[in-house]
C-alpha cells in the first residue's frame, strides 16, 4: 500500500506585486519585510512619486509585471503622492481598477486625508503598519494561493 504523507497548507501567502513609494529607506526595508512574510516577493520599490511614475513606463512595455498593489506615502520630495494619484487617475490602461492603492503616512492631518478620500482612496494607514493592519486593507483583492 503507498504510503501517503499529508503536506500542510500555507494559506497566509498571497499572490501580489507590489510598488513601495516611499523616501523612507527604512519603512521600505520594515514593510519590504511584512510583505516577505506573507509570500509576496515581487516589490518594486520608488522614493517618489516620479520614479514611480516611470516604473509604469517597465509595467506598460511588459518588462516587469503591474502592482496589484501600491502603498504610497503622501510626504515625499520631488512629487508627493498626490501628484502621483492625479498623474495615475489619468493614465489610460487596461484594469486600472485592479490596482489597490493604499495610503501610508505619518500625517493625520484630516485635510489630507480627505483629500485622499476624494481622489478614491479607500485605506489610510498611519505609519508604521503592522501584518494586521497591512492585511484588512488588502484582503479582499488579495488572490490567496497555497504555497
Amino acid at each position: 500500500m503507498p504510503h501517503l504523507t499529508a503536506e500542510p497548507v500555507k494559506f497566509n501567502a498571497f499572490k501580489m506585486n507590489v510598488l513601495l513609494v516611499d523616501d523612507d529607506q527604512v519603512f521600505n526595508i520594515l514593510n519590504r519585510k511584512i510583505l516577505e512574510s506573507l509570500g509576496i516577493t515581487e516589490v518594486d520599490v520608488a522614493t517618489n512619486g516620479a520614479e514611480a511614475l516611470l516604473l509604469f513606463n517597465e509595467y506598460f512595455s511588459g518588462t516587469r509585471p503591474r502592482p496589484d498593489l501600491i502603498l504610497l506615502d503622501i510626504n515625499m520630495p520631488v512629487m508627493d503622492g498626490f501628484g502621483f494619484l492625479e498623474a495615475f487617475n489619468k493614465m489610460p490602461f487596461a484594469n486600472k481598477d485592479k490596482v489597490k492603492i493604499v495610503i501610508v503616512t505619518s500625517s493625520l492631518d484630516p485635510r489630507e486625508l480627505s483629500r485622499a478620500n476624494a481622489m478614491g482612496i479607500e485605506h489610510v494607514l498611519t505609519k508604521p503598519i503592522s501584518k494586521e493592519q497591512l492585511i484588512a486593507a488588502v484582503l479582499p483583492e488579495a488572490s490567496m494561493r497555497s504555497a
